[in-house]
């Protein structure tokens, strides 16, 4: 029986394809346990929250700062690599709620539904880097092994180690997943060499969300070469002295998605393709969320919602969108906290509303997909039989009743024009004659 159901499958929907047929078939069977990746994530984020906070409070004390000669900017680069460590945490729970509220986003993002991870595996990865960061953040204000051993290396040795976590070919630790991300991310440099899918475009704006990471790449180069000495203000941007570098750096996230907007663009109907061009406050309110809607059942909204027992939460993002967008004012003001720090925590706020975003993003992708019938194959005919539980099987007879019930019932409708209701009935005797083949 499985056999003839691959054989069948394969004919009808894989294009005579038998190992697609069998692999998408066999895929949908898996029946995994994730109690020990549960257990494992919550042991690390648990470890890592004392490690952490006891930094904090080593952090602080004045004489570390003593001891430290490059103290602010150790801390600045822990800011750098936390930054994205923690914006994958939080995708994580994008994930996790994708899942709850059954969006696909496996099939938005066109993942393998063999390989994809479960949003409990998927947290198993940030979870470790977050954890030994967190402990190399400890070990450097804590200040073990001096004079021997100069705190400053934690942090350096803790990227080898999440590049070799990254980029370790072994299969181990979800290897197809994490060759996934680094193949998209390469694929970003070559936007406009390639068809751009929805994964393109989303990553693209990840990215945008996290250029004070990428562009202060340039200072942990800086500040390791100098050795963090006292001097180590000459590779802070903000001193005038460098900036070329990270503004090249800053701006690749925006080329990219500019990139990707001229070839959507490109491939657009009329002027409908120059929408992609256009992407301001409004942009996420009106074309990556479709909210703003005049006659919604919840005002300022639409009509479908898959959050509907979180509606406050939707304005709230709509508000915080907008204000988050303004951020740039916190550099405003001569007086009040350093200009390292505002950018830190200008570079937290906009991680949160790119998380935000994601969530309605999703949402409304999938709702469109929906609309559309993009995820079935299964598409309704344009009529219905009088009788839902009778099966013709092939009865001419019964199949000339149903044409000509639903003849009577698109008479009964206003007439659109003679050539359009011509067509319809042309389509619609060629599909029952399909389906009585």
């Amino acid at each position: 029986m499985l056999n003839e159901l691959e054989r069948l499958y394969a004919a009808r929907f894989a294009h005579g394809d038998q190992k697609a047929a069998k692999n998408r078939l066999r895929g949908q069977t898996q029946d995994k346990t994730h109690h020990f990746s549960t257990f494992r994530t919550g042991m690390l984020l648990g470890l890592a929250l004392p490690a952490f906070i006891d930094g904090i409070y080593l952090s602080f004390l004045p004489h570390t700062r003593d001891e430290l000669p490059g103290y602010d900017g150790l801390l600045f680069v822990y800011g750098i690599l936390f930054t994205p460590v923690l914006f994958s945490i939080l995708v994580g729970i994008n994930i996790l709620v994708w899942s709850r509220t059954r969006i696909n986003y496996v099939f938005i993002f066109e993942l393998d539904v063999k390989t994809k991870l479960d949003h409990r595996e998927y947290f198993e990865i940030p979870a470790l880097l977050l954890s030994t960061l967190c402990y190399a953040f400890w070990l450097s204000f804590s200040r073990i092994g001096l004079p021997h051993f100069n705190p400053v290396l934690w942090p350096l040795i803790w990227i080898l180690f999440a590049a070799v976590i990254m980029f370790d070919p072994l299969p181990v630790l979800f290897k197809t997943s994490r060759w996934w991300l680094i193949r998209n991310t390469s694929r970003l440099l070559t936007s406009g060499m390639h068809r751009v899918e929805f994964a393109d475009f989303w990553m693209g704006d990840q990215f945008c969300s996290l250029v004070f990471s990428l562009s202060n790449i340039y200072f942990l180069v800086c500040s390791y070469t100098h050795s963090f000495d006292k001097e180590w203000q000459r590779c802070n941007t903000n001193s005038g002295r460098a900036w070329g570098v990270p503004f090249v750096l800053a701006i690749i996230p925006f080329v990219v998605r500019l990139v990707q907007s001229v070839k959507r663009c490109g491939k657009g109907r009329e002027f409908r393709g120059l929408v992609h061009l256009w992407n301001d406050l409004c942009f996420d309110l009106l074309m990556d969320w479709s909210v703003l809607r005049p006659h919604a059942h919840h005002p300022f909204l639409r009509n479908e919602l898959l959050y509907t027992g979180f509606i406050p939460l939707y304005y709230f993002a709509i508000v915080t969108n907008v204000l988050i967008r303004f951020i740039w004012v916190f550099y405003i003001p001569e007086h009040g906290p350093s200009i390292m720090l505002r950018t830190w925590i200008a570079a937290m706020l906009e991680m949160l509303r790119r998380v935000q975003w994601n969530f309605i993003r999703l949402e409304n992708e999938h709702v469109g997909n929906m609309d559309q019938y993009r995820v079935t194959r299964e598409v309704p005919l344009p009529y219905s039989f009088d009788d839902a539980g009778h099966d013709s099987d092939g009865d001419e007879d019964d199949e000339r009743k149903s044409i000509s019930s639903w003849k009577k019932r698109k008479a009964k409708q206003p007439m659109r024009s003679v050539q359009n209701e011509g067509e319809s009935t042309a389509r619609d005797e060629l599909n029952v004659a399909q389906s009585r083949d």
